[in-house]
């Protein structure tokens, strides 16, 4: 058996399938069909991967994981009919804690508030109970609704907060074409903790807004993060033409509770644009020259940019690949193109995004790799900044072409569960891409007197699935 993993890199979509194992929790759908959800953990960067099985989903839209901290994950599940079924109305949400011998999963009380997914975050409490809460912009500058679920209390409560302590003014003139920075756009919720249980929504270009959502009375306060300087100056200081773009491209923040410190993390890439668009992935090509990584951290949290100390600046021209099984990976997968034939590839010209900060605290830096802008296919490189080596890779899996969201989630919810959750080797051995052509096979959910023959297709296609992955591994 190999160790369980302290931390792991989750596939942010999860696979409609059956994995019974330790990890293994159920409970029923807003219908009352049973749903059940499993793990399969690898180290990192290896992905991890979540499993829902239920006769009640809608196999055209895969479930997503929403939100994870400690022990809990908060995941989405479509329960509607088809693939254009999108409405809020259409997700049931589940609470999944784990443990070593009991993981639980609990449906989330309906109704519930309409929220993005990246406005919403978890927080566990010390007496077992647990809070969602959820910051949802108004058409105010400054104003929001606020959203909070008890676990104890079993009901959601609304209000309307204001940032009470506004964010210092920015240090730098703001470009034209950089005007979104004037307001709050929530990248990503991260949890913090504490007596206040402090939670913040994270816009990555811009700052924090912390809330302790504990307190009797509620507010918001503002924490500024380091502008990104080298793309405001752009153009002769009118920043791009096109604005900053997904902020979860080029950033990235973890909380690291043993040291009480803020990551933050910066990939900065060189690229110049070629005429028309690729061939292969139909979209702008560009060809890539360097990029690099510059790394923060912060212990006090004010609404100060001199709490930010940089930590390390790493161009990938720099980062050396002296581990032979890393270099052979390469060199046989992400670094060969195709198109032109066996053309070579360095480090430095490859279509980076998505860093994100080790949990643990060790100065690792994860991040996706592409042989070019939005291929499909993706890899997980892990860069030791300390050292200026690539430290590992590995193939992640097919991905949406056009999807700018995060494919991976750090987490530390493996911590918490049974030592032998995971049997040596286990992977994920079938693409997204393919996944989703299986789902969209089953076609739309009938109802009535086809039910039951829909339900016994779609059990067949997990059974398919998990029966795939136990070849893999033979």
């Amino acid at each position: 058996m190999e160790r369980r993993p302290d931390w792991i890199l989750l596939n942010t979509r999860a696979v409609a399938g059956c994995h019974c194992n330790s990890t293994t929790a159920s409970d029923r759908t807003r219908n009352g069909e049973t749903i059940e959800v499993s793990f399969c953990l690898r180290l990192p960067p290896h992905p991890s991967i979540l499993f829902v099985h239920s006769s009640d989903m809608n196999l055209t839209v895969p479930p997503a994981i929403v939100y994870t901290v400690d022990d809990l994950l908060l995941l989405s599940v479509n329960m509607g009919s088809g693939p254009y079924s999108i409405s809020p109305n259409s997700c049931d949400f589940f609470i999944y804690r784990a443990h070593s011998s009991r993981p639980s999963l609990q449906l989330l009380k309906r109704p519930h508030p309409y929220f993005n997914n990246v406005d919403v975050g978890l927080l566990p409490r010390l007496d077992g109970h647990y809070t969602v809460a959820a910051l949802i912009p108004t058409a105010a500058l400054d104003q929001y609704e606020f959203h909070l679920f008890h676990s104890e209390m079993q009901d959601w409560s609304s209000s309307m907060l204001s940032v009470e302590v506004p964010q210092v003014e920015f240090p730098v003139k703001i470009p034209r074409g950089s005007v979104r920075l004037h307001r709050h756009l929530t990248s990503s919720v991260i949890t913090i903790g504490g007596e206040g249980g402090t939670m913040g929504w994270v816009d990555l270009w811009r700052g924090m807004l912390l809330c302790d959502v504990l307190d009797s009375k509620l507010s918001l306060r503002a924490v500024p993060l380091p502008l990104p300087l080298k793309e405001l100056s752009y153009n002769d200081g009118n920043g791009y033409p096109y604005g900053l773009g997904a902020a979860g491209q080029r950033r990235g923040i973890t909380f690291i509770r043993d040291k009480t410190c803020l990551k933050l993390v910066h990939l900065e890439v060189s690229d110049v644009r070629r005429p028309g668009n690729d061939s292969e992935t139909g979209v702008p090509s560009f060809r890539v020259d360097n990029w690099a990584l510059t790394t923060w951290s912060n212990t006090r949290m004010t609404n100060s940019y001199e709490d930010w100390h940089q930590d390390y600046v790493l161009k990938a021209s720099d980062i050396t690949i002296d581990n032979p099984a890393v270099s052979q990976l390469l060199q046989s997968g992400l670094l060969m193109h195709h198109s032109p034939p066996d053309e070579q590839l360095a480090l430095h010209n490859l279509s980076m995004s998505q860093p994100a900060p080790c949990m643990n605290g060790e100065d690792v830096i994860y991040l996706v790799a592409r042989k070019k802008h939005m291929h499909p296919k993706a890899w997980i490189l892990a860069v030791d900044m300390e050292n200026g080596k690539l430290q590992a890779a590995e193939e992640f899996s097919a991905v949406p072409r056009h999807s700018f969201r995060g494919i991976y989630r750090p987490s530390i919810i493996s911590k918490y569960m049974n030592h032998t959750t995971t049997p040596a080797g286990c992977c994920f051995p079938f693409s997204s891409k393919e996944s989703h052509n299986e789902q969209l096979r089953v076609g739309l959910k009938p109802i009535g007197e086809n039910a039951e023959e829909w339900n016994n297709e779609a059990s067949a296609v997990g059974r398919e699935r998990v029966e795939a992955a136990c070849a893999v591994l033979q």
